[in-house]
């Protein structure tokens, strides 16, 4: 009977006594919407990022909703990657506004910083990198963009907590960064999302825009602006001051473990592997290829996930997702790197609680695939 085959997953959340047991005490406290607890946890994680104010929300995708009102901006074009997860689009679609896609570049999937002048009109509001897969995008050339169109700056940081340009965390670069606290990213509460800001009026406007439009000193039912209820609860909150203890601790295991792939599968014809230049400190939310042979890169994905291990493609553009379309018409936009990336690309996982069996099996299989179908 043939060896059946290893798992090796995604993601593998992870959760101690020491968060069953806040969760139990938070239950027990009869007071699980917002509370003392949220308030807790949004210090600990504007201490850990060096902010003055980290504001809780319900998703990544309202972390950006909530930041585009924070900055009151309402009608505008927001310049954003044209490659990234549908909430960066449907956080500025939300907020009112429009998002104007800009090529990558291929070497880290980023914005392509060169390409983002050439996208600013009189009706741009903002510009809103996204630091895919775990690797800091170029924030000095972009916050130079910023300052020199007079143009507020968001970082999308959904998929990069705790990663570092020039020694500095992502997220207390620009006037506000977005963070979700999803089942896969670096720390996750389940579901959730945070924005940080060293910007008083920032703060108060978002904490105003996450709870419906009304100040929440106001104890009267009066309705300052149009708003959701973005607000953040004390369960999830609970479970995230003991996940935020341990944001280093996962990720050096995340690195270890893709350093560990990269020694395995270094040298591959046809196949590039993720890197980072000296002044970047990636977290690795991922393990992402890609592949220089078109048109191989399903039957590979197909004959990983035969085999046990889970896989995703690289994300495709933004502006070929049909709900896009739909909202703004087919277009012709210019980005052949993101078609090309969403065309080619994929990852695996490199969370922790993977083991080096795994890891072993995950890049053999890998090696093996690409002799099927992308040598030669």
């Amino acid at each position: 009977m043939p060896k059946p085959y290893l798992r090796v997953p995604i993601c593998i959340p992870k959760f101690d006594e020491e968060a069953i047991q806040d969760v139990a005490n938070a239950v027990k406290s009869g007071w699980v919407s917002a509370g003392e607890q949220v308030i807790q946890f949004e210090k600990k994680l504007a201490d850990y990022f060096g902010v003055k104010h980290a504001i809780t929300v319900n998703s990544g995708t309202a972390a950006i909703d909530v930041a585009l009102r924070a900055l009151r901006l309402r009608n505008k074009e927001i310049l954003t990657t044209a490659t990234s997860c549908s909430p960066t689009a449907e956080g500025i679609v939300g907020s009112g506004n429009a998002p104007v896609m800009v090529d990558i570049s291929k070497e880290d999937y980023n914005v392509d910083t060169s390409k983002i002048e050439e996208s600013i009109t009189k009706n741009t509001g903002a510009i809103l990198p996204v630091h895919l897969y775990g690797r800091p995008a170029d924030m000095d050339k972009i916050l130079e963009i910023g300052k020199k169109h007079n143009l507020p700056v968001i970082e999308d940081c959904a998929q990069a907590t705790g990663a570092k340009y020039k020694g500095k965390k992502v997220g207390s670069f620009a006037d506000i960064g977005c963070f979700s606290l999803n089942i896969s990213k670096v720390i996750t509460t389940g579901e959730g999302g945070f924005i940080t800001t060293d910007n008083d009026e920032i703060a108060r406007m978002a904490k105003i825009a996450r709870n419906y439009g009304r100040d929440p000193k106001n104890t009267d039912f009066l309705y300052e602006y149009y708003g959701y209820n973005f607000k953040y609860t004390n369960l999830h909150a609970a479970l995230g001051l003991s996940q935020v203890k341990k944001i280093d601790p996962y990720i050096r295991s995340r690195r270890e473990n893709a350093a560990y792939l990269k020694k395995q599968l270094e040298g591959l014809p046809n196949l590039q592997l993720p890197a980072e230049k000296p002044h970047e400190f990636s977290v690795y939310f991922c393990f992402p290829m890609l592949l220089k042979k078109t048109g191989v890169r399903d039957n590979l994905k197909r004959f990983l996930e035969e085999r046990g291990i889970e896989s995703r493609t690289l994300f495709r553009p933004m502006f070929k997702q049909p709900y896009y379309i739909c909202l703004f018409g087919e277009k012709n936009i210019p980005c052949p790197n993101a078609e090309y990336v969403g065309d080619n690309g994929f990852y695996v996982g490199c969370c922790p609680g993977l083991t080096t069996e795994q890891l072993d099996y995950a890049a053999n299989t890998i090696k093996e695939g690409l002799k099927l179908y992308a040598s030669g």
